[in-house]
């Protein structure tokens, strides 16, 4: 936001189901007016479901509402750029005049239509349809609004790439790869005494994805890494670890810290941090931040179809998920310590290079000079 404050007046609108922290309205305020409004969730669910037979995906329809649509018409109107955060808001972009179309950055953050087509299957079977089919709707969707609209961004290449699929993109529209920012972390401490026997995992464990990835590790993965090393224990931290905890509670070694204000103190001594998250587009955040702390990062991921990643240069990546080699990567780091060392100082490097709140603040930047000057 403070590098787009420096080229002029900001104005937000926001749609949520939502109660934000008064620290969050109070941060956002400081920068510009804030149009908040607060639905109850069924309102949301009531849209979804009336829209079921639409072609628009089911998260398009949910987030429109009339009053919403005004106001935002009335603020196009008076603005020389908007930004759009998700493709979820495409209903307010259907039926604007040529001018107004100019003046929008649709920012798809990753591909949600890539999301759901490569990893519906890993969904409890009853949803699977709905998530093959959603991404169907959106996949169609996502196209549409490339016709649609002419400024796009997306926060890496790969999102890109299956967005524009089958599309010539012409001269007069263009598609930003912006990355996506960690939160700097103050008052770390150096050379920190590691913990051979700790490795950790971060995540809010009420969003699907981390829940399903730590779950599949618990259950697939942990046991044999427990028999080769009986003596490693795994720390997973963050909201929302009842479930999780009253599920596999018989599993030795397993420490559920729940949310922590400070929870850098146990991935900075930890052996490596792990992510073993299976579902998912666009780049982790969880994994940029334990990089940018200098912490070896192993990852089931596939990364390395990301520009910058590469395997046991700057982080590990776990390709086929198989608790053998979760073994075999566990001992690997427990053995190669020198090694480990370089690959953690190039992983501090090319995040702090690449991803820091500075980095993509100025890509931002850049992307709305050339808007403003059109």
């Amino acid at each position: 936001i403070k590098p787009l404050k420096e080229l002029a007046d900001l104005e937000f609108l926001i749609v949520t189901w939502e109660n934000p922290k008064k620290e969050e309205i109070n941060h956002l305020k400081q920068f510009g007016n804030l149009n908040l409004f607060i639905y109850p969730k069924w309102r949301f669910i009531f849209n979804a479901l009336r829209g079921f037979f639409s072609f628009r995906p089911f998260q398009t329809e949910m987030f429109y509402f009339k009053k919403v649509d005004r106001l935002f018409k009335k603020l196009i109107d008076n603005s020389s750029a908007i930004y759009v955060h998700t493709i979820r808001l495409g209903k307010y972009l259907e039926n604007l005049n040529e001018s107004d179309k100019n003046k929008i950055l649709l920012d798809f953050n990753d591909s949600i239509a890539y999301h759901y087509l490569n990893f519906w299957k890993y969904y409890p079977l009853f949803f699977r349809p709905f998530f093959l089919y959603e991404g169907l709707k959106i996949k169609y969707y996502e196209k549409k609004m490339i016709k649609l609209l002419k400024n796009f961004s997306s926060v890496c290449k790969r999102d890109k790439e299956f967005i524009l699929k089958g599309i010539d993109l012409n001269k007069e529209k263009n598609f930003y790869i912006t990355g996506t920012n960690f939160r700097s972390i103050d008052n770390l401490e150096t050379n920190k005494e590691i913990d051979e026997n700790i490795i950790t995992f971060m995540g809010n464990l009420t969003y699907y994805p981390n829940y399903e990835g730590i779950s599949y590790f618990l259950k697939n993965i942990w046991p044999d890494i427990s028999k080769n090393f009986p003596d490693l224990k795994l720390y997973i931290i963050g909201q929302g670890e009842k479930k999780l905890k009253n599920k596999f509670k018989n599993l030795k070694n397993i420490i559920f810290t729940g949310f922590l204000e400070n929870p850098y103190q146990i991935i900075q001594r930890s052996l490596c941090f792990i992510s073993p998250v299976r579902i998912g587009a666009g780049i982790q955040g969880k994994v940029i931040e334990a990089m940018s702390l200098g912490k070896l990062v192993i990852a089931c991921a596939n990364l390395e179809a990301i520009e910058g990643f590469i395997n046991y240069n700057n982080i590990l990546i776990c390709k086929n998920n198989t608790k053998e080699e979760w073994v075999n990567l566990i001992r690997w780091v427990k053995e190669n310590q020198d090694n480990v060392k370089m690959i953690e100082e190039k992983a501090k490097k090319f995040i702090t290079e690449n991803f820091s709140s500075k980095k993509v603040g100025q890509i931002y930047k850049i992307i709305f000079e050339n808007l403003l000057r059109k």
